[in-house]
């Protein structure tokens, strides 16, 4: 059986103000200890399956995954390696921010055998940065992109945020605009992932920004963005593969599409999540317990046949392909169409999902509230 594999790398140099992931600034003199628990950690589990798993992408997240010493990459790279099949040609991925990138970094990460970067932009605009808390400018984000181009990548994704607080259609056109004139400059930047702002419960940026701050883009100019998110990515060639991410033909990211196509995935280090043989399990959260019990587990849930099925209708509708029906009759051993009727009747009524050739999906005007529809079928 074919599987991803996500390593997380806690590490940061600055922790934002809107993150709510498994992330630490200021402890990197763990991180020479914490890595060796992380080989420590994939030597135990994968001993334990009754085969080498088949891996068809590996991804470094984090956290600042490009923070690190790429020694350390190296030495966890190796442990998975040696305890899996990495199929030929398969996706590996690893996460960075801009001012984390230099020459030598790129080049001793394709050597490793890194051939994907995920290099965290989020905006062009200074002041939108500085707001959201992080700690590169417009400047650190160009000179970044460049150098991992020069060095020799040759895929390399762009992650930007939108419904930030300060930002205006006006600043979010101009922070599209810049990436797609760098994309026509440096053509190895072949994927996008665009995500509105989140806030997180307890996050400072949710504190300085409340919800109902009028410095948040109306419901309105929300819409506004994604629509010219669209528009203009796919004007500069990138097409629409997920509701929030894009990319030139034929490369889509390996790694997210097993898990929005409800496939099974090895997780390591902190706050890492696996879904194997039917359960969900993720590690300790807190850095000094998980480096004391590796093995153990913060969450540990059996997938029901029921459970499963809602997350295939919610995944697949992600995509936007959308569902195969037959396929996931054969899969599933549910038809949509009648199961959800009612539902589906009502939201093509509305012209917001479609089906045409056997395939349900969301339409142009029902992908901007996915949310909503989503949430009819689980």
């Amino acid at each position: 059986m074919d599987f991803s594999a996500y390593i997380h790398i806690p590490f940061c140099s600055h922790k934002c103000d809107f993150c709510d992931f498994v992330a630490f600034a200021g402890v990197t003199n763990q991180e020479d200890t914490y890595c060796q628990v992380v080989c420590e950690e994939i030597s135990t589990r994968l001993e334990a399956l009754d085969a080498k798993p088949r891996l068809t992408s590996v991804f470094y997240g984090g956290g600042t995954p490009g923070l690190i010493k790429p020694s350390n990459i190296f030495k966890i790279h190796n442990a998975l390696l040696e305890r899996t099949n990495l199929v030929s040609g398969a996706e590996v991925t690893l996460e960075t921010t801009p001012q984390s990138i230099t020459n030598a970094k790129a080049s001793e990460w394709l050597a490793i055998g890194i051939n994907r970067l995920s290099v965290g932009v989020q905006s062009f605009c200074d002041d939108e940065l500085i707001a959201i808390g992080r700690d590169h400018n417009r400047a650190q984000a160009v000179e970044g992109l460049v150098t991992v181009v020069d060095a020799g990548f040759r895929n390399v994704s762009v992650d930007l945020m939108y419904a930030l607080p300060t930002q205006v259609l006006a600043s979010w056109k101009e922070t599209i605009e810049e990436l797609l004139r760098l994309a026509e400059c440096l053509e190895y930047i072949q994927h996008v992932s665009a995500y509105a702002l989140d806030l997180a419960a307890n996050s400072p940026l949710k504190m300085r920004f409340p919800e109902s701050s009028a410095s948040y883009p109306s419901e309105e100019n929300f819409i506004a963005m994604y629509e010219l998110l669209i528009k203009s990515l796919s004007r500069g060639g990138f097409f629409q593969y997920e509701i929030s991410n894009f990319s030139k033909p034929g490369f889509q990211s390996v790694h997210n599409l097993n898990y929005w196509r409800n496939g099974e995935y090895l997780g390591f280090g902190v706050g890492a999540h696996r879904y194997v043989g039917g359960y969900r399990t993720s590690n300790w959260r807190s850095l000094g317990r998980y480096l004391r019990d590796y093995m153990g587990n913060q969450t540990i849930e059996l997938i029901e046949p029921s459970t499963r099925l809602r997350e295939a209708i919610m995944l697949g509708l992600r995509m936007t392909d959308g569902i195969d029906l037959r396929r996931f009759s054969q899969e599933y051993g549910v038809n949509i169409l009648e199961q959800f009727g009612q539902s589906i009747e009502r939201l093509k009524a509305g012209d917001f999902i479609e089906v045409n050739n056997h395939q349900l999906k969301l339409s142009s005007k029902g992908v901007p509230v996915s949310n909503s529809i989503i949430a009819e079928f689980i």
